[in-house]
């Protein structure tokens, strides 16, 4: 019986204490605000680094220099195929020139494994170097702007496939209605900072 009573009491004095944080927190209905979340889209902020950094370019010319190796080895492996086809099948120079060629084909597509691994070695390190920068200075603008917290919110229709199901696995914020978007100036500091 004592322990209801507590109960009770313990669970009055609870809805009170509510019902009048309710009340007092706001003046004439108007809630109470809470402290601002801020929000910055990182996506779109690579990519506009990327060009004003040049990075795009630097990645397109690293990506034609493969491109032109790789044609002057299947240009090589044409030679050769040509050359293989005049010659007579069950001959020596026709073995030795087969073996030549398979030789030549395995290069070539290791080759292209490897140009393809540094060039995305070297986009993964810029992003990451990159994502660095942007987390320090949107740091920098939320300190400023007294923003306790701020979330990334990517759109979803900005990037290619893969980059859409990347967003859809890790962006937690699918909805933010007035919360104060910092990216535009995060993106003119990382401008401003670096050529």
């Amino acid at each position: 019986m004592k322990t209801t009573v507590v109960a009770l009491s313990c669970l009055t004095v609870a809805v009170v204490l509510l019902a009048g944080g309710w009340a007092g927190g706001s003046k004439a209905g108007i809630p109470t605000p809470g402290p601002q979340i801020g929000v910055v889209r990182i996506v779109e902020t690579l990519q506009v680094l990327a060009k004003a950094r040049k990075h795009a370019d630097e990645i397109m010319a690293d990506r034609n220099q493969a491109r032109a190796e790789l044609q002057a080895l299947a240009r090589e492996i044409e030679t050769e195929e040509a050359e293989l086809a005049g010659l007579k099948a069950t001959s020596s120079d026709h073995l030795r020139q087969s073996e030549a060629l398979t030789e030549k084909k395995a290069h070539f597509s290791a080759h292209k494994d490897f140009l393809d691994r540094q060039l995305l070695l070297k986009q993964q390190s810029w992003t990451q170097k990159t994502y660095g920068e942007i987390v320090r200075v949107v740091r920098e603008v939320a300190v400023e702007k007294g923003l306790p917290l701020v979330l990334v919110k990517d759109d979803p229709n900005a990037s290619g496939l893969e980059a859409v199901s990347a967003l859809i696995a890790t962006q937690k914020v699918i909805y933010c209605g007035g919360c104060p978007d910092i990216t535009q100036e995060v993106q003119a500091r990382l401008i401003a900072a670096r050529p």
